[in-house]
């Protein structure tokens, strides 16, 4: 949020002493070349796709940084995410090999995508992440009509080539998911949904018609409340939407609490299949894959474990438990570092 900060300081809307406005101009200027570089793979990755008949929409933080942020660097972008649109989301394989040869994932992918176990693969392009999915809300299960996202797109223009991106009503029900998702810890996710949602003539009735379509009402209406009642804005949030389970599993002890609220309630956001109405099935037969995935997506998310596959998965819960643990006392230590300054 520093190039949003700086740009409001310079307009008039933020008072910031000489200091500050350095350190605060030194991170926007480190953002805007980092944004730059994810523009570039952004570009190369779309145009190689098209060589061989594919394509893919961009969505979240470039394209969301470039059509509703003042200026570059006001908004950050660590990665390049992409829609595949419907023929190329039956090429993953093939994909793959083009733009990754030797991935881990290389030849098993598409099987994976076809049986719900994953719902988008990442690929090194030019020292940047590109995230390919095909399902850019991505839950865990599958979400009937997802793939009518392809059809809410718009030109934009990356490195003097056109790309398609989603559109405002897309992207905002994306990243009103996304914040839920992220146990709306970080500012960056409130700003996001803030700022599309002042897009002249925005098509609500579309927004909470594909919601409820896909099964994501609740979720969606509850998102966009959180949003209106912390930044004290109004949205439009379906009347009766609400849910006293939703509001019990994410209570407001994560909200704004940047890398605390992200790790003290990590897996949080398993819980939206179980709460999506008449998916209970599919929720738990997710949350076994979770619990016991296929040899495949160990050897991705987990290659450096070995042994029986087990033991592999023993390996990877003892890290993670033991990650989370650091963390968790650091930031602690952090807390009480703070107060006893105070």
């Amino acid at each position: 949020m520093a190039g949003l900060a700086l740009w409001a300081a310079n307009n008039g809307k933020l008072t910031v002493g000489a200091s500050a406005r350095n350190r605060l101009a030194a991170i926007k200027l480190a953002a805007t070349a980092h944004n730059t570089k994810v523009a570039y793979a952004a570009a190369a990755t779309v145009t190689a796709l098209r060589a061989h008949g594919w394509d893919a929409a961009l969505f979240k933080g470039i394209a969301t940084g470039l059509r509703w942020y003042p200026e570059s660097g006001t908004r950050p972008a660590a990665d390049a995410d992409f829609l595949l649109d419907t023929v190329s989301s039956q090429h993953i394989d093939e994909i793959l090999a083009v733009l990754a040869p030797g991935h881990v994932l290389g030849g098993r992918a598409q099987s994976l995508v076809d049986q719900g176990i994953i719902q988008s693969v990442d690929v090194l392009v030019e020292d940047i992440w590109i995230d390919l999915h095909v399902d850019p809300i991505k839950v865990g299960i599958r979400l009937p009509g997802i793939e009518k996202l392809w059809g809410r797109c718009e030109p934009l223009v990356f490195n003097s080539t056109e790309i398609s991106a989603l559109d405002a009503e897309a992207s905002l029900l994306q990243a009103a998911i996304h914040l839920q998702k992220d146990r709306f810890s970080r500012l960056q996710g409130f700003v996001d949904v803030v700022r599309i949602a002042e897009v002249t003539d925005l098509d609500w009735v579309w927004i909470q018609g594909f919601a409820e379509e896909i099964g994501l009402s609740v979720h969606l209406n509850e998102s966009l409340r959180v949003v209106s009642e912390t930044v004290g804005i109004e949205l439009q949030v379906a009347t009766g939407k609400g849910s006293r389970v939703w509001r019990a599993i994410w209570a407001d002890r994560t909200h704004l609490k940047g890398s605390v609220g992200m790790t003290r309630r990590v897996r949080t956001h398993y819980w939206i299949p179980f709460t999506i109405s008449g998916r209970r099935c599919d929720a738990f037969r997710w949350w076994a894959r979770i619990i016991f995935p296929p040899s495949e997506l160990i050897d991705y998310m987990h290659s450096d474990s070995s042994g029986p596959y087990l033991w592999r998965i023993l390996q990877y819960r003892f890290r993670l438990a033991r990650e989370r643990h650091r963390r968790n006392r650091d930031q602690r230590r952090q807390t009480g570092s703070g107060s006893a300054g105070a």
